[in-house]
Order: structure tokens, then sequence, then C-alpha cells
């Protein structure tokens, strides 16, 4: 039975939250929330009242679920104009097995993220700090040209593992070579057989997309540092990223993150006063991301690649506002002592 029509709803599979991801994206207002499960045949006085979107959405789903509506909900999204560039996202979980983001395994005693901010007064100050903090978000107009021009080098990850369906995120370091996380390509469901790079999944105009399948068993990983290289079946003709930066990451500096979130249309946030905490291994950041933009590359105001999107902290406050990269230097150095050619901001990467 296809999970839209379920009954009872079984959370703990992993297409119910990801449903529930990509609504609140779609239908971020309370109101067209309202009006499309009314078109969908939601009973009068039955809309469920939360404070905010996320939970609304849960418990709407449910309701939806219960009345048997909740595929007729998900079809009327897939067709409504308004929000056309979630239409195929959409459109696919209306299927019988529809992608999902790669789960991502993270330690059960809290080591998997670093900083002073793990406590739930932390993370309400972080939250709070996002909010209040007086910033400018007057850039250089350059950047959204250079933004532009380095998107055409990331890509949408369609992975299959045997029968389950996932999706992620990964950018070129060489024309046949990309960087992605170690979990989208190793996961609960053991090694990925199919990896698909979509370089073109976005709302422009090209006369043809521009698509490559990864070669699943040349593919070289890190599990402990989360990282991975897939090399494609054939090389394009996009420019990899250059990696690292001679310039210092600190707090408070700006970053930049081309992403697929929820295995959508390709997407980029950008944050001034983003970083809250920089060591060695790893960058935390403040800046909008979803399910399935693991594997993303986050710039700096340079537009230099100064880490690896991974993971989003737990909890419904957490989950929205704390981000946490992998640092591109140790990346770097592993690239370099397997002999995996990339390209350089840094006069010397091999220290």
């Amino acid at each position: 039975m296809a999970f839209l029509d379920e009954t009872p709803q079984r959370w703990d599979r992993p297409e119910f939250p990801a449903l529930r991801d990509l609504l609140v994206q779609a239908y971020p207002r309370r109101q067209d929330a309202y009006d499309l499960a009314a078109e969908a045949g939601l009973l009068v006085g039955t809309f469920p009242e939360h404070d905010s979107m996320r939970t609304t959405w849960t418990a709407l789903i449910r309701v939806l679920g219960d009345q048997a509506r909740l595929r007729a909900l998900v079809e009327k999204a897939a067709a409504d104009p308004h929000v056309a560039s979630y239409r195929s996202r959409l459109t696919e979980m209306l299927s019988a097995e529809p992608s999902v983001p790669v789960p991502y395994e993270r330690s059960t005693d809290g080591s998997w993220w670093r900083g002073s901010d793990e406590s739930p007064k932390a993370a309400e100050r972080l939250r709070l700090e996002r909010l209040m903090s007086p910033r400018s978000r007057l850039v250089g107009i350059e950047l959204a040209e250079q933004v532009i021009a380095m998107a055409r080098s990331v890509a949408k990850l369609s992975l299959r593992f045997g029968g389950e369906t996932a999706f992620g995120t990964g950018f070129l370091i060489a024309d046949d070579r990309l960087l992605t996380n170690h979990h989208n390509v190793y996961s609960k469901y053991g090694a990925v057989t199919s990896v698909v790079a979509e370089f073109d999944h976005d709302l422009g105009e090209h006369e043809v997309r521009l698509v490559r399948r990864g070669i699943v068993d040349s593919i070289i990983s890190d599990p402990a540092g989360d990282w991975a290289v897939v090399t494609l079946e054939s090389a394009v003709d996009r420019p990899p990223l250059k990696l690292g930066t001679p310039f210092e990451v600190s707090i408070d500096d700006l970053v930049v993150i081309i992403q697929h979130p929820l295995g959508a249309f390709k997407k980029f946030a950008l944050e001034p006063l983003a970083v809250r905490y920089v060591d060695k291994d790893v960058i935390q950041y403040v800046a909008d991301t979803q399910q399935g933009s693991s594997g993303s590359p986050v710039f700096n105001e340079k537009m230099h690649v100064i880490a690896l999107h991974r993971a989003e902290a737990q909890g419904d406050t957490e989950a929205t506002w704390r981000n946490q990269g992998s640092r591109i230097e140790p990346i770097m150095r592993w690239l370099y002592e397997r002999g995996v050619a990339f390209e350089t901001n840094c006069q010397d990467h091999n220290e």
C-alpha cells in the first residue's frame, strides 16, 4: 500500500516527515494550507490550529489520513501553479515508492555535534540571535553573478539502494568527479546501487538538461569524516568548484549554500553573520537548509568552498536554525593523499 493511503499512519517511516517538510516549504502560510485542505475535502471544523506551520502540517496530514483525503490534497498541490517549483517532488509523493532523504545516522551521545550551543537554552539564544541581531543584508551584485555561475556545478543526486530510492546533493571537484557525503551513498539501506547526477534540476530554460550516471563501483569515501567522491561515467563541460580559501573563517562570517532541499529544484541560502562556531574539523552556521541538502557546498563571501554541508541538529527549534558542515581542509588533505585531483583557491593544499 502506498504511504498516502496508509491508516493508521506510521511516522517511523521516512515518507511522512518528508511530505510534511515539503508541504511546509510549499505552503508556509496557514490560509494557503487551509484553502488547499478544503479543496481536498477536509471536513469542516477539523483543520488543526497550532503555533507553528510544522506542527500544523504534521497534525493536518494525520487528520487528512483519517478522513482518507491525504492523496487528494497531494494531487491538488501537485497541480497548483503557485507552487510549480515543488511540482516534481509532489508528483513523486503520489507514487508507491517516492524518494526520501538519505537518513543520517548520528551518534547517540551527541558527539557528532560541536560547540557550546548544545543545551536547549543555548539553542534558544542562538535562535534569538538569528532573528534579532542587527545585520546588513546588502551584498555586492557580483556575488549574485558568482552564485549563478557556481550553481551550474552543483547537482541533485538521485540515489537507489536496491529497491529503496533517495536523494541528496553533490558538486563537481573535477570534470568527472563529484564530492558529496558518505551517508548519501552508504546508509542503513546498504551501499548505493545507482547514482544519477542532475546538474540542471531547476526552473531555468535548458535546451538539453545535463545528466550523468555515477560509477558506483568506483566510489571512495571516509565514513568517519562523512565525505565521498563519486566518479561520473563521462566528463561534463562544467567548471569544477575550487576548494579551500586563503582567508580565515571566523564567527559572524557570511555563508552561501547551493543545494537541492527536499530533492526539489536548485536553490541557494545566503546568510550574513551566519557562522557561529569554528574548529579544525567543523563549521556551524545558521542558514536555511532542508533534508536533501546534505552534500552541498558551503561558500564564504568570496565564493570559496569552505565546508561540505552534512547535518542539521535534532529538535523542532534546532533543526530550523542550526547546521553543521565538515571543514574543507581535512577533505582536501584526504583527497591529496589518495591522488584525487582537484582545484583549489590556496597556493599550497598539501599543508
